[in-house]
């Protein structure tokens, strides 16, 4: 159990190293939210939306940028495309296919109670000796990023419509 723990704690620690180096080369910095580093300002909530998106829409570039990097390196020619259509764990969560059908949705939906979401189980298949395995979950991993920080870029975007402009956008 402790090896286990060991490997996993080796395998967050190396994937914030990654993700960090990227940021760091990117030359990415926080921004303050209060000017002159104020301690009681207001933010409005059009600031917040629209800082919001920047981060998802930078967040949604970043995910394709990895993908897209580790596609051309590692997975040409391997067929990972055919077996990643579906196999997100986030695939058997209920999210509309476009923007019209997005637009359907109430801005405050219900709250399901003891609703089960899907966890990902991906970590011991990028532990894998099988190289091709391995490879396939990272493949696996990016793609599922991508395609997720894609759909909270787009609904983010469509909830800063609804709220900030009355869905006047």
């Amino acid at each position: 159990m402790d090896k286990k723990r060991s490997s996993l704690k080796g395998s967050l620690l190396l994937l914030l190293l990654l993700v960090s180096d990227l940021l760091l080369c990117k030359s990415v910095a926080s921004l303050p939210i209060c000017p002159s580093g104020a301690v009681n300002c207001q933010v409005s909530l059009r600031e917040l939306f629209d800082r919001a998106v920047i981060l998802s829409h930078y967040i949604h570039n970043l995910s394709s940028e990895m993908f897209n990097e580790f596609d051309k390196r590692y997975a040409q020619g391997r067929g990972f495309v055919t077996k990643a259509i579906n196999s997100c764990h986030t695939s058997s969560l209920s999210t509309p296919e476009d923007k019209e059908q997005a637009q359907q949705i109430h801005v405050q939906p219900r709250i399901k109670e003891n609703e089960v979401y899907s966890v990902w189980s991906g970590l011991p298949s990028l532990q894998m000796a099988d190289e091709d395995s391995r490879l396939f979950a990272f493949y696996n991993l990016l793609h599922c990023l991508r395609r997720d920080s894609h759909k909270i870029d787009n609904y983010l975007k469509l909830l800063k419509c609804r709220i900030v402009y009355d869905s006047n956008c």
